[in-house]
Protein backbone atom coordinates (compact mmCIF):
# COMPACT_ATOMS: atom_id res chain seq x y z
CA UNK A 1 0.00 0.00 0.00
CA UNK A 2 1.45 3.77 -0.70
CA UNK A 3 -0.07 5.50 2.43
CA UNK A 4 -0.34 4.37 6.08
CA UNK A 5 -4.35 3.67 6.00
CA UNK A 6 -3.79 3.97 10.36
CA UNK A 7 -2.78 7.62 9.57
CA UNK A 8 -4.61 10.63 8.38
CA UNK A 9 -1.66 12.37 7.64
CA UNK A 10 -0.34 10.16 4.87
CA UNK A 11 -4.17 10.00 4.00
CA UNK A 12 -4.01 13.09 2.95
CA UNK A 13 -0.67 13.13 1.63
CA UNK A 14 -1.52 10.36 -0.70
CA UNK A 15 -4.90 11.89 -1.58
CA UNK A 16 -2.87 15.64 -2.52
CA UNK A 17 -1.16 13.39 -5.12
CA UNK A 18 -4.09 14.12 -7.14
CA UNK A 19 -3.93 17.62 -7.33
CA UNK A 20 -4.10 19.00 -10.21
CA UNK A 21 -4.95 15.71 -12.30
CA UNK A 22 -8.33 15.24 -14.69
CA UNK A 23 -10.24 12.33 -13.91
CA UNK A 24 -9.11 10.26 -16.38
CA UNK A 25 -5.04 10.96 -15.35
CA UNK A 26 -5.86 8.94 -12.09
CA UNK A 27 -9.11 6.63 -13.01
CA UNK A 28 -9.26 3.37 -15.38
CA UNK A 29 -10.66 5.09 -18.47
CA UNK A 30 -13.29 2.02 -18.99
CA UNK A 31 -14.61 2.50 -15.28
CA UNK A 32 -14.80 5.87 -15.92
CA UNK A 33 -16.76 5.47 -18.53
CA UNK A 34 -19.05 3.31 -17.45
CA UNK A 35 -19.86 4.81 -14.22
CA UNK A 36 -22.60 7.35 -15.24
CA UNK A 37 -24.33 7.69 -11.42
CA UNK A 38 -24.39 10.70 -9.56
CA UNK A 39 -21.93 10.67 -6.95
CA UNK A 40 -19.60 8.02 -8.78
CA UNK A 41 -16.55 8.91 -8.59
CA UNK A 42 -16.18 9.08 -5.36
CA UNK A 43 -16.80 5.15 -5.42
CA UNK A 44 -14.39 4.92 -7.98
CA UNK A 45 -11.52 6.88 -6.39
CA UNK A 46 -11.75 5.17 -3.15
CA UNK A 47 -11.64 1.82 -5.05
CA UNK A 48 -8.90 2.72 -7.77
CA UNK A 49 -6.81 5.29 -6.05
CA UNK A 50 -7.25 3.95 -2.15
CA UNK A 51 -7.50 0.62 -2.99
CA UNK A 52 -10.41 -0.04 -0.75
CA UNK A 53 -13.93 -1.32 -1.38
CA UNK A 54 -16.46 1.52 -0.74
CA UNK A 55 -18.57 0.80 2.58
CA UNK A 56 -21.88 1.37 3.47
CA UNK A 57 -21.18 0.91 7.46
CA UNK A 58 -21.40 3.25 10.21
CA UNK A 59 -17.73 4.00 10.37
CA UNK A 60 -15.33 5.92 8.59
CA UNK A 61 -14.02 5.37 5.15
CA UNK A 62 -10.73 4.72 6.53
CA UNK A 63 -12.01 3.16 10.09
CA UNK A 64 -8.19 2.83 11.00
CA UNK A 65 -7.53 6.31 10.70
CA UNK A 66 -10.92 7.66 11.35
CA UNK A 67 -11.11 9.32 8.15
CA UNK A 68 -14.26 9.86 5.81
CA UNK A 69 -13.17 10.93 2.42
CA UNK A 70 -15.87 12.77 0.23
CA UNK A 71 -15.31 14.18 -3.35
CA UNK A 72 -17.37 17.14 -4.32
CA UNK A 73 -17.67 20.03 -7.24
CA UNK A 74 -17.31 23.35 -7.37
CA UNK A 75 -17.40 26.16 -10.29
CA UNK A 76 -16.69 29.27 -10.71
CA UNK A 77 -18.87 32.16 -10.75
CA UNK A 78 -19.12 34.99 -13.82
CA UNK A 79 -18.01 37.24 -11.17
CA UNK A 80 -14.69 35.07 -10.91
CA UNK A 81 -15.26 34.25 -6.97
CA UNK A 82 -15.78 30.39 -7.08
CA UNK A 83 -19.06 28.31 -5.02
CA UNK A 84 -19.65 24.84 -3.88
CA UNK A 85 -21.61 23.45 -6.94
CA UNK A 86 -24.02 20.99 -4.92
CA UNK A 87 -24.40 20.12 -0.74
CA UNK A 88 -21.96 17.40 0.64
CA UNK A 89 -24.18 14.41 1.26
CA UNK A 90 -22.93 12.29 4.10
CA UNK A 91 -24.39 9.57 5.51
CA UNK A 92 -28.06 7.68 5.15
CA UNK A 93 -29.99 8.94 8.47
CA UNK A 94 -31.57 5.64 10.26
CA UNK A 95 -34.47 6.73 11.64
CA UNK A 96 -34.90 3.54 13.96
CA UNK A 97 -31.13 4.06 15.46
CA UNK A 98 -30.14 7.20 15.24
CA UNK A 99 -33.04 8.43 17.44
CA UNK A 100 -31.51 6.29 20.51
CA UNK A 101 -28.05 8.25 20.29
CA UNK A 102 -26.39 11.33 21.72
CA UNK A 103 -24.45 13.61 19.39
CA UNK A 104 -21.36 12.02 20.38
CA UNK A 105 -22.54 8.46 19.80
CA UNK A 106 -24.57 9.36 16.92
CA UNK A 107 -23.71 7.40 13.32
CA UNK A 108 -23.43 10.67 12.06
CA UNK A 109 -20.28 12.18 14.54
CA UNK A 110 -18.52 8.71 14.24
CA UNK A 111 -18.49 8.83 10.26
CA UNK A 112 -17.91 12.57 9.63
CA UNK A 113 -15.69 13.90 12.44
CA UNK A 114 -12.67 13.80 10.70
CA UNK A 115 -13.24 14.38 6.36
CA UNK A 116 -10.87 14.36 3.21
CA UNK A 117 -12.06 16.98 1.20
CA UNK A 118 -11.28 16.08 -2.53
CA UNK A 119 -12.67 18.96 -4.49
CA UNK A 120 -12.90 19.12 -8.40
CA UNK A 121 -13.55 22.08 -10.41
CA UNK A 122 -16.88 21.52 -12.74
CA UNK A 123 -16.72 23.21 -16.26
CA UNK A 124 -19.62 22.84 -17.60
CA UNK A 125 -17.87 22.65 -21.53
CA UNK A 126 -15.77 20.39 -20.54
CA UNK A 127 -16.77 16.25 -20.79
CA UNK A 128 -16.54 14.61 -17.21
CA UNK A 129 -13.25 12.66 -17.83
CA UNK A 130 -11.94 16.24 -18.00
CA UNK A 131 -12.54 17.15 -14.83
CA UNK A 132 -9.62 18.04 -12.89
CA UNK A 133 -8.86 17.91 -8.92
CA UNK A 134 -7.31 20.77 -7.57
CA UNK A 135 -7.45 20.24 -3.76
CA UNK A 136 -7.47 17.50 -1.08
CA UNK A 137 -7.57 18.53 2.42
CA UNK A 138 -8.42 16.81 5.78
CA UNK A 139 -11.05 19.19 7.28
CA UNK A 140 -12.44 19.17 10.93
CA UNK A 141 -15.71 21.00 12.06
CA UNK A 142 -14.29 24.51 13.78
CA UNK A 143 -15.33 24.82 16.86
CA UNK A 144 -17.88 27.49 16.61
CA UNK A 145 -19.70 25.42 13.77
CA UNK A 146 -19.33 22.36 15.55
CA UNK A 147 -21.97 23.84 17.93
CA UNK A 148 -24.36 25.40 15.40
CA UNK A 149 -23.75 21.53 14.09
CA UNK A 150 -24.81 20.14 17.02
CA UNK A 151 -28.47 22.32 17.30
CA UNK A 152 -28.88 21.00 13.79
CA UNK A 153 -28.34 17.43 14.49
CA UNK A 154 -30.76 17.56 17.80
CA UNK A 155 -33.67 19.44 15.25
CA UNK A 156 -33.46 16.60 13.10
CA UNK A 157 -33.11 13.99 16.15
CA UNK A 158 -36.21 15.55 17.88
CA UNK A 159 -38.33 15.42 14.64
CA UNK A 160 -37.94 12.21 14.39
CA UNK A 161 -38.38 11.32 18.29
CA UNK A 162 -41.92 13.32 18.13
CA UNK A 163 -42.93 11.09 15.38
CA UNK A 164 -42.36 13.46 12.75
CA UNK A 165 -39.63 12.13 10.30
CA UNK A 166 -42.11 12.43 7.41
CA UNK A 167 -42.24 15.69 8.00
CA UNK A 168 -38.08 16.81 8.22
CA UNK A 169 -37.02 19.42 5.37
CA UNK A 170 -33.87 20.79 4.60
CA UNK A 171 -35.34 24.42 5.83
CA UNK A 172 -35.27 23.13 9.31
CA UNK A 173 -31.84 23.72 10.50
CA UNK A 174 -29.27 25.96 9.42
CA UNK A 175 -25.46 24.19 8.46
CA UNK A 176 -26.35 20.27 8.58
CA UNK A 177 -29.52 19.19 6.48
CA UNK A 178 -31.46 16.28 6.20
CA UNK A 179 -31.47 16.07 2.27
CA UNK A 180 -34.04 13.41 0.31
CA UNK A 181 -31.43 10.40 -0.74
CA UNK A 182 -33.11 7.65 -2.95
CA UNK A 183 -33.82 6.52 -6.43
CA UNK A 184 -37.40 8.08 -6.03
CA UNK A 185 -40.12 9.19 -4.37
CA UNK A 186 -40.79 5.24 -3.51
CA UNK A 187 -37.28 5.24 -1.31
CA UNK A 188 -39.20 5.44 2.00
CA UNK A 189 -37.98 3.47 5.67
CA UNK A 190 -39.80 3.40 8.56
CA UNK A 191 -39.63 5.42 11.64
CA UNK A 192 -39.61 4.43 15.08
CA UNK A 193 -42.18 6.72 16.63
CA UNK A 194 -44.82 6.92 14.17
CA UNK A 195 -46.42 4.47 11.68
CA UNK A 196 -46.10 6.29 8.65
CA UNK A 197 -43.42 5.98 6.28
CA UNK A 198 -41.19 8.70 5.43
CA UNK A 199 -38.76 9.29 2.87
CA UNK A 200 -35.03 8.20 2.89
CA UNK A 201 -33.00 11.07 4.10
CA UNK A 202 -29.22 11.39 4.58
CA UNK A 203 -27.25 14.50 6.59
CA UNK A 204 -25.85 16.60 4.69
CA UNK A 205 -23.71 19.71 4.56
CA UNK A 206 -25.52 22.67 3.26
CA UNK A 207 -24.37 24.29 -0.41
CA UNK A 208 -23.74 27.53 1.35
CA UNK A 209 -21.99 26.26 4.23
CA UNK A 210 -19.90 24.22 1.48
CA UNK A 211 -19.23 27.18 -0.17
CA UNK A 212 -17.82 28.82 3.34
CA UNK A 213 -15.54 26.17 3.72
CA UNK A 214 -14.32 26.12 0.20
CA UNK A 215 -13.16 30.02 0.33
CA UNK A 216 -12.00 29.83 3.94
CA UNK A 217 -10.66 26.66 4.17
CA UNK A 218 -9.83 25.07 0.93
CA UNK A 219 -8.99 28.13 -1.22
CA UNK A 220 -7.63 30.22 1.56
CA UNK A 221 -8.93 33.43 0.16
CA UNK A 222 -7.84 36.59 1.95
CA UNK A 223 -11.01 37.86 2.13
CA UNK A 224 -12.07 37.57 6.01
CA UNK A 225 -15.89 37.31 7.27
CA UNK A 226 -17.25 38.83 10.13
CA UNK A 227 -18.51 37.00 13.01
CA UNK A 228 -21.83 38.05 14.88
CA UNK A 229 -21.81 35.66 17.52
CA UNK A 230 -19.11 34.35 19.66
CA UNK A 231 -18.79 30.38 20.38
CA UNK A 232 -19.03 30.80 24.39
CA UNK A 233 -22.72 32.49 23.11
CA UNK A 234 -23.63 29.76 21.30
CA UNK A 235 -23.26 27.36 23.59
CA UNK A 236 -25.79 29.26 26.04
CA UNK A 237 -27.95 29.64 23.45
CA UNK A 238 -29.04 28.91 19.71
CA UNK A 239 -28.09 31.47 16.79
CA UNK A 240 -31.26 32.35 16.34
CA UNK A 241 -32.05 33.10 20.07
CA UNK A 242 -28.82 35.35 20.09
CA UNK A 243 -29.88 37.27 17.31
CA UNK A 244 -33.39 38.18 17.65
CA UNK A 245 -32.63 38.67 21.80
CA UNK A 246 -29.93 41.26 20.24
CA UNK A 247 -33.08 43.04 18.15
CA UNK A 248 -34.93 43.55 21.44
CA UNK A 249 -33.33 46.49 22.87
CA UNK A 250 -34.56 48.37 19.59
CA UNK A 251 -37.98 48.00 19.71
CA UNK A 252 -40.18 50.67 19.29
CA UNK A 253 -37.01 52.95 17.91
CA UNK A 254 -37.83 55.23 14.52
CA UNK A 255 -35.52 54.60 11.53
CA UNK A 256 -34.28 57.63 11.50
CA UNK A 257 -33.46 57.80 15.15
CA UNK A 258 -31.79 54.57 14.25
CA UNK A 259 -29.91 56.34 11.46
CA UNK A 260 -28.62 58.61 13.87
CA UNK A 261 -27.73 56.44 16.35
CA UNK A 262 -25.47 53.78 13.69
CA UNK A 263 -24.17 56.96 12.04
CA UNK A 264 -26.10 55.73 8.71
CA UNK A 265 -27.27 58.29 6.19
CA UNK A 266 -30.82 58.71 6.04
CA UNK A 267 -30.52 59.17 2.29
CA UNK A 268 -29.32 55.86 1.69
CA UNK A 269 -31.22 53.29 -0.09
CA UNK A 270 -29.72 50.14 2.00
CA UNK A 271 -30.42 51.86 4.75
CA UNK A 272 -32.64 49.57 6.30
CA UNK A 273 -30.44 46.90 5.92
CA UNK A 274 -27.61 48.80 7.39
CA UNK A 275 -29.45 49.10 10.75
CA UNK A 276 -30.64 45.87 10.47
CA UNK A 277 -26.80 44.38 10.34
CA UNK A 278 -25.43 47.40 13.34
CA UNK A 279 -28.18 46.25 15.66
CA UNK A 280 -26.05 43.30 15.83
CA UNK A 281 -22.63 44.48 15.30
CA UNK A 282 -21.66 47.79 15.58
CA UNK A 283 -18.92 47.47 12.81
CA UNK A 284 -20.90 45.40 10.11
CA UNK A 285 -23.06 46.34 7.15
CA UNK A 286 -24.46 44.15 5.66
CA UNK A 287 -25.98 40.77 7.88
CA UNK A 288 -26.04 38.60 4.54
CA UNK A 289 -22.00 38.84 4.35
CA UNK A 290 -21.72 37.42 7.83
CA UNK A 291 -20.41 34.50 8.46
CA UNK A 292 -23.64 32.70 9.88
CA UNK A 293 -25.17 34.16 7.14
CA UNK A 294 -23.54 33.11 4.73
CA UNK A 295 -22.92 29.55 6.54
CA UNK A 296 -26.35 28.79 6.97
CA UNK A 297 -28.04 29.99 3.53
CA UNK A 298 -29.72 32.90 5.91
CA UNK A 299 -30.90 36.03 3.73
CA UNK A 300 -32.23 39.39 5.35
CA UNK A 301 -35.43 40.71 4.23
CA UNK A 302 -36.77 44.43 5.43
CA UNK A 303 -40.13 45.03 4.93
CA UNK A 304 -41.49 48.44 5.72
CA UNK A 305 -45.45 48.32 5.73
CA UNK A 306 -47.49 51.69 5.44
CA UNK A 307 -49.86 52.95 7.63
CA UNK A 308 -52.66 51.80 5.24
CA UNK A 309 -51.37 48.02 5.39
CA UNK A 310 -50.23 48.12 1.93
CA UNK A 311 -46.13 46.94 1.77
CA UNK A 312 -43.64 48.94 0.23
CA UNK A 313 -40.93 46.68 -1.24
CA UNK A 314 -41.57 43.40 -3.62
CA UNK A 315 -39.50 40.38 -2.79
CA UNK A 316 -37.55 38.88 -5.78
CA UNK A 317 -35.08 36.38 -6.54
CA UNK A 318 -32.41 36.44 -9.38
CA UNK A 319 -33.66 36.28 -12.71
CA UNK A 320 -33.47 33.02 -14.80
CA UNK A 321 -32.60 32.43 -18.35
CA UNK A 322 -34.90 31.22 -20.55
CA UNK A 323 -32.88 29.09 -22.34
CA UNK A 324 -31.32 27.00 -19.79
CA UNK A 325 -35.02 26.98 -17.24
CA UNK A 326 -36.25 25.01 -19.65
CA UNK A 327 -33.93 22.23 -19.32
CA UNK A 328 -34.36 22.15 -15.50
CA UNK A 329 -36.53 19.60 -13.63
CA UNK A 330 -39.06 20.68 -10.52
CA UNK A 331 -37.43 18.36 -8.11
CA UNK A 332 -33.47 19.31 -8.81
CA UNK A 333 -34.69 23.31 -10.04
CA UNK A 334 -33.10 25.87 -8.87
CA UNK A 335 -35.95 27.74 -7.75
CA UNK A 336 -37.19 24.25 -5.53
CA UNK A 337 -33.33 23.80 -4.20
CA UNK A 338 -33.00 27.95 -3.44
CA UNK A 339 -36.34 27.66 -1.35
CA UNK A 340 -35.13 24.12 0.46
CA UNK A 341 -32.12 25.58 1.35
CA UNK A 342 -32.53 29.22 1.96
CA UNK A 343 -34.20 30.75 4.88
CA UNK A 344 -35.23 34.72 5.32
CA UNK A 345 -34.76 37.01 8.60
CA UNK A 346 -37.83 39.13 7.81
CA UNK A 347 -37.48 42.35 9.76
CA UNK A 348 -40.51 44.80 10.21
CA UNK A 349 -41.03 48.51 10.06
CA UNK A 350 -44.31 50.24 10.05
CA UNK A 351 -45.05 54.17 8.84
CA UNK A 352 -45.64 56.23 11.61
CA UNK A 353 -48.10 59.47 11.25
CA UNK A 354 -44.78 61.76 10.63
CA UNK A 355 -44.06 59.24 7.47
CA UNK A 356 -41.30 57.52 9.37
CA UNK A 357 -40.98 53.85 9.81
CA UNK A 358 -40.73 52.58 13.38
CA UNK A 359 -38.67 48.95 14.31
CA UNK A 360 -41.40 46.81 15.46
CA UNK A 361 -40.25 43.46 14.97
CA UNK A 362 -38.00 40.65 13.49
CA UNK A 363 -38.63 37.19 12.81
CA UNK A 364 -37.22 33.76 10.90
CA UNK A 365 -39.18 32.52 8.07
CA UNK A 366 -38.96 29.37 5.31
CA UNK A 367 -41.78 28.78 3.11
CA UNK A 368 -44.08 26.36 4.31
CA UNK A 369 -43.63 22.73 1.89
CA UNK A 370 -47.21 22.51 1.01
CA UNK A 371 -46.70 26.46 -0.64
CA UNK A 372 -43.39 25.80 -2.17
CA UNK A 373 -44.74 22.16 -4.10
CA UNK A 374 -48.24 23.26 -4.66
CA UNK A 375 -48.40 26.97 -5.59
CA UNK A 376 -44.65 27.93 -6.60
CA UNK A 377 -44.42 24.01 -8.44
CA UNK A 378 -47.49 25.63 -10.13
CA UNK A 379 -45.67 28.69 -11.12
CA UNK A 380 -42.57 27.31 -12.12
CA UNK A 381 -44.51 24.84 -14.34
CA UNK A 382 -46.34 27.25 -16.43
CA UNK A 383 -43.54 29.04 -16.60
CA UNK A 384 -41.69 26.51 -18.39
CA UNK A 385 -44.76 25.49 -20.67
CA UNK A 386 -45.19 29.39 -22.07
CA UNK A 387 -41.56 29.59 -22.89
CA UNK A 388 -41.48 25.92 -24.68
CA UNK A 389 -44.97 27.56 -26.18
CA UNK A 390 -43.36 30.73 -27.52
CA UNK A 391 -45.05 33.07 -25.10
CA UNK A 392 -42.11 34.21 -22.71
CA UNK A 393 -43.28 37.26 -22.53
CA UNK A 394 -46.55 36.27 -21.13
CA UNK A 395 -45.43 34.79 -17.90
CA UNK A 396 -47.92 33.63 -14.86
CA UNK A 397 -48.71 37.41 -13.21
CA UNK A 398 -49.98 37.59 -9.39
CA UNK A 399 -53.58 37.55 -9.95
CA UNK A 400 -53.12 33.89 -11.13
CA UNK A 401 -51.52 32.33 -8.36
CA UNK A 402 -51.88 33.19 -4.23
CA UNK A 403 -48.16 32.69 -3.67
CA UNK A 404 -45.69 33.69 -6.28
CA UNK A 405 -45.55 35.58 -9.81
CA UNK A 406 -43.26 36.09 -12.67
CA UNK A 407 -42.32 39.77 -14.03
CA UNK A 408 -39.52 41.34 -15.41
CA UNK A 409 -36.26 42.15 -12.90
CA UNK A 410 -33.86 43.94 -15.58
CA UNK A 411 -31.89 47.46 -15.16
CA UNK A 412 -34.04 48.63 -18.41
CA UNK A 413 -35.62 47.57 -21.61
CA UNK A 414 -32.67 46.58 -23.34
CA UNK A 415 -31.23 43.88 -20.87
CA UNK A 416 -32.52 41.15 -21.92
CA UNK A 417 -31.90 37.16 -22.22
CA UNK A 418 -32.32 34.90 -25.71
CA UNK A 419 -35.16 32.58 -25.99
CA UNK A 420 -34.71 29.65 -27.84
CA UNK A 421 -36.79 30.23 -30.67
CA UNK A 422 -34.85 33.37 -31.36
CA UNK A 423 -36.58 36.47 -29.70
CA UNK A 424 -34.71 38.37 -27.23
CA UNK A 425 -36.75 39.57 -23.65
CA UNK A 426 -36.40 41.37 -21.41
CA UNK A 427 -34.82 39.95 -18.36
CA UNK A 428 -37.22 38.34 -15.52
CA UNK A 429 -37.35 36.33 -12.42
CA UNK A 430 -39.76 34.69 -9.67
CA UNK A 431 -41.70 36.92 -7.21
CA UNK A 432 -43.45 36.37 -4.07
CA UNK A 433 -46.96 38.50 -4.27
CA UNK A 434 -46.78 41.06 -1.74
CA UNK A 435 -50.34 39.88 -0.33
CA UNK A 436 -48.16 36.56 -0.15
CA UNK A 437 -45.67 39.00 2.10
CA UNK A 438 -48.30 40.54 4.23
CA UNK A 439 -49.74 36.92 4.98
CA UNK A 440 -46.48 36.07 6.10
CA UNK A 441 -45.97 38.59 8.23
CA UNK A 442 -49.42 38.17 9.83
CA UNK A 443 -49.15 34.22 10.78
CA UNK A 444 -45.27 35.00 12.08
CA UNK A 445 -45.60 38.13 13.98
CA UNK A 446 -48.75 38.93 16.29
CA UNK A 447 -46.89 42.67 16.87
CA UNK A 448 -47.92 43.38 13.37
CA UNK A 449 -50.88 41.77 13.11
CA UNK A 450 -52.45 43.71 16.36
CA UNK A 451 -51.06 47.32 15.05
CA UNK A 452 -52.38 47.28 11.67
CA UNK A 453 -55.83 45.34 12.98
CA UNK A 454 -56.54 47.87 16.11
Amino acid sequence: MLYDNTSPESIEQHAKLMENKAFYEILPTEVLERTKLKGGIGTLIEEHYFGYKPNSISEADFPEAGVELKVTPYKKNKNKTFSAKERLVLNIINYMNESNNTFETSAFWKKNKLILLVFYLFEEDLERHDFRITHAQLFEFPEKDLEIIKQDWETIINKIKDGKAHELSERDTLYLSACTKGANKGSVRSQPFSSIMAKQRAFSLKSSYMTFILNKYILNKKKTYKSIVTTEQLQEKTLDELILSAFRPFYGMKLDDLCEKFEISTSSKSKTYSVAARMLRNDLNDLNKSEEFLKSSTKIKTIRIQRNGSIKESMSFPSFKYKEIIKENWDESSLRLMFLETRYLFVVYLETADEDYEFVDAFFWTIPEEDLENEVRWVWEETIKRILDEQAHKLPGSSENRVSHVRPHAANSSDTYPTHYGENLVKKSFWLNNSYVKEVIFNNSYKVKNRLLK
